[in-house]
């Protein structure tokens, strides 16, 4: 390590993404870890430098001048070119990276993706790649594999993830320190009371239209409900790999006769996010698979009752804080709309939700997090 015993250690946040989630994210998070840094005295805060994904060189060059102690990246395998190792910019960027900073500086990750030991390509939706995924899937996931694991997070000095499980994930030779450290949940000022009352009740599904996040699923569960209910999709198309996905559920809406249960908002403004969270009577959360989700803490943050997928990320949500959210099986419509249907029937068991949503977020403030930060960072000092 660089920073000598009188000097405090300069710490700088690394995110290559300009709006989207993960954006949202470190701005909301930066400003409490900045803050518990300077009341530590131990750290000393630079600045969170933001750029577009195609711009992740500016990042470089800004390091050069700000020479940095300890490099903090705000890592998802889309903001470097995806899963593919042909395409994961990754690798040559935090060489890059390492020759721009002073001899011992520690680079770590947040890890906003991480693809469990028996992750496969998703074929569903792909398009003309499906066909390749399917030969990726049976013949390269060994090498690629070790990529996803080794080639990836060895990179680092040290990677925070979000929940236990994944850090389960990431033991064994090759690999860095990890902290199970949940996603910080924002502080916004809601509650149950603040919400219209709609004279057709609406459910909301946030974020980028992609197979992990499940749009398809709960389009499908709506056949099924007979409960009158306006389905809001929020969100557009965060990378042109999904973009066959993306008209695959908009043409699944039109076959099914949905086009007037269903709206498509495409991609959300900051401003409007908070406004869609208090139009909505429930929030579903419907992933295939995830590895924690801006969306469903900002739904937290605001009290609202969430239907989620019952994947163990999920679960281990309410392992935190009982009962903060109702699950329905993954990948089921049938009982997706079920459970649609009871929560909607149920005004006391969507506010009982939303109080201890409430509760979570309390466990999970920007602060609390924020020395959980300082506590990881100074574990990878030490090494």
């Amino acid at each position: 390590m660089n920073a000598s015993p009188l000097r405090p250690v300069r710490v700088l946040w690394i995110t290559p993404e300009e709006q989207g989630g993960i954006a949202s994210y470190s701005r909301m998070l930066w400003p409490a870890v900045a803050e518990a840094a300077r009341a530590d005295g131990h750290f000393e805060p630079l600045t969170l430098l933001q750029t577009a994904p195609d711009a992740r060189a500016d990042a470089i060059a800004a390091v050069r001048d700000l020479q940095p102690d300890l490099v903090h990246v705000q890592h998802e395998y889309g903001l470097f070119g995806g899963t593919n190792p042909f395409l994961d910019g990754l690798p040559r960027w935090i060489r890059r990276l390492r020759d721009a900073v002073p001899h011992g500086t520690r680079i770590v990750a947040t890890a906003h993706n991480v693809l469990p030991d028996g992750h496969r390509f998703e074929t569903r939706g792909q398009g003309w790649r499906s066909p390749l995924y399917r030969v990726a899937n049976a013949a390269l996931l060994p090498w690629l594999r070790r990529h996803w694991r080794e080639g990836t997070w060895g990179l680092f000095d040290g990677v925070i993830v979000h929940s236990a499980l994944q850090a389960a994930w990431l033991q064994g030779p090759g690999l860095p320190l990890v902290a199970a450290v949940p996603l910080v949940v924002p502080e916004i000022r809601s509650s149950a009371e603040d919400r219209p009352r709609n004279p057709i009740p609406r459910i909301t599904v946030f974020g980028y239209f992609c197979p992990e996040k499940g749009q398809d699923v709960v389009i499908e569960a709506l056949r099924h409900v007979k409960a009158p209910v306006v389905l809001r999709l929020a969100g557009g198309v965060g990378h042109p790999m999904n973009n066959a996905y993306y008209e695959r559920c908009l043409q699944r809406i039109a076959d099914c006769g949905l086009r007037d249960r269903v709206e498509v908002t495409g991609f959300v403004p900051e401003e409007d996010v908070s406004r869609l969270y208090k139009e909505s009577d429930l929030i579903m959360a419907p992933f295939r698979y995830t590895s924690g989700s801006a969306s469903l803490v900002q739904a937290l943050a605001r009290g609202a009752a969430v239907l989620a997928s019952d994947l163990p990320l999920n679960r281990e949500i309410n392992d935190r804080v009982p009962g903060t959210l109702a699950f329905f099986a993954s990948e089921d419509p049938l009982d997706c709309a079920q459970q649609i249907e009871s929560l909607l029937a149920n005004a006391e068991r969507r506010q009982r939700l939303g109080q201890q949503a409430l509760q979570y977020a309390a466990s999970n403030s920007p602060a609390l997090i924020a020395r959980e930060h300082l506590d990881f960072y100074r574990r990878v000092i030490e090494t």
